[in-house]
């Protein structure tokens, strides 16, 4: 009998409305390393991804995929929740000072919610990180505007009080609670700084401008930094569907005895990026339609474009604008648009074109596999979301 089954977690939960996801990673001194996952399919009309209204539809569906997919494991036991980011709303604020007390922190960023957004944040579960340009260091000042920047979510209480309440139906304690794509881009910015150092090697800080895009099966995130702080940000909706007839990801089968007799291996090694192109570079085979690659490159690249135009690079800017791409979609990276595309649109849109330099971020830099089916089975994209949130909760 456990009498305090809460305890740091080693497993999560991430989901799709088309199936649940479960990621368990074993913690070493100095590493962790990626040890099972599994996934079980949802029929269509159980999950509905949304920010303002409840996403689940037929809970006893639900609830027995949920148990289904934990029952290998000893409960109660803690996970930390992956939610897609659609699920809640996100926006970043300028202040000119920003209280040091949190309950007064807090009513700020609410008030700027309800101004902004219209929001009604009695009703939403907030948080929210403070950042202060690298330029500015701790000069901060009640005069000086603009140098306090806040990224703020809100999610419904409603919204994220069904999938705790299902969890613990399942005799699953959920000790945190995150958005994938910010959990990801938390992932990898030390990997983000460590290129963006060895690119500018004389250069001790972040480089005015660089921007993240994390491509999942509900849509994308785009996020724009400069000076080390969030600039910029669009979650969009897009649902990203394989062909029928050609799957994006076999269903893993019952691999509990297995999982169970799993010896540690030598973790394997491997880049933290990968080339600067975004495009599969193998095959040139997708499981995607042709419709939905045009419909996720024509709404990338306007994202992109209504970034410049509305943040403009100075036409004295020598050095390459940085995009770093992730997703945790088997082949994502062929619905990516093109270096090529990406810097046409910007020339059509006119003023200065800035020159981007694209970098894939690549799981594999992160993962350390137990079990060698694992290992480029293309699990460990699925595995993204749910081993960010394990790393960053």
């Amino acid at each position: 009998m456990q009498f305090f089954p809460i305890s740091t977690p080693t497993v999560a939960l991430s989901l799709s409305d088309e199936g649940l996801c479960l990621v368990e990673i074993k913690k070493h001194w100095r590493k962790s390393s990626l040890r099972h996952v599994a996934r079980l399919p949802l029929s269509t009309g159980v999950l509905t991804l949304s920010s303002t209204k409840l996403n689940i539809a037929k809970s006893d569906e639900f609830l027995t995929q949920l148990k289904a997919l934990v029952k290998p494991f000893r409960r109660p036991i803690s996970i930390a929740l992956s939610l897609p980011d659609i699920c809640a709303r996100t926006s970043i604020f300028d202040f000119a000072s920003f209280p040091t007390k949190k309950p007064e922190q807090t009513a700020l960023v609410n008030w700027r919610f309800q101004q902004d957004l219209k929001l009604d944040t009695s009703q939403s579960r907030l948080a929210f990180g403070l950042y202060v340009p690298t330029s500015v260091g701790d000069s901060i000042s009640p005069d000086t505007a603009g140098h306090v920047k806040v990224l703020g979510t809100a999610i419904r209480h409603e919204i994220i009080e069904q999938y705790e309440h299902m969890c613990l139906e399942a005799d699953l304690i959920p000790t945190s609670v995150g958005l994938s794509g910010l959990d990801i881009f938390d992932l990898y910015r030390p990997n983000i700084q460590d290129s963006l150092a060895s690119d500018n090697p004389s250069q001790t800080s972040y480089p005015p401008t660089f921007m993240f895009l994390f491509l999942s099966h509900w849509g994308f995130t785009f996020l724009a930094c400069q000076e080390g702080c969030p600039r910029f940000i669009r979650t969009k909706a897009l649902a990203i569907k394989a062909e029928a007839h050609h799957p994006q990801d076999p269903t893993l089968d019952d691999e509990s005895e297995e999982y169970r007799n799993t010896r540690e291996l030598r973790p394997t090694s491997s880049e933290n990026s990968s080339s600067d192109t975004p495009q599969e570079s193998t095959t040139g085979k997708t499981p995607y339609p042709s419709y939905t690659a045009m419909k996720v490159e024509k709404e990338i690249l306007a994202t992109l474009q209504y970034y410049f135009e509305m943040f403009p690079i100075s036409a004295t800017a020598s050095s390459p604008i940085n995009l770093f791409t992730t997703t945790d979609l088997t082949h994502g990276k062929s619905l990516l648009p093109t270096l090529d595309q990406i810097q046409q649109t910007l020339k059509a849109s006119g003023g200065h074109e800035p020159h981007i330099q694209v970098t894939s971020l690549s799981p594999a830099s992160h993962f350390h596999f137990l079990n060698t089916h694992l290992a480029g089975s293309h699990q460990e994209e699925a595995a993204l979301p749910g081993y960010a949130s394990l790393m960053v909760a």
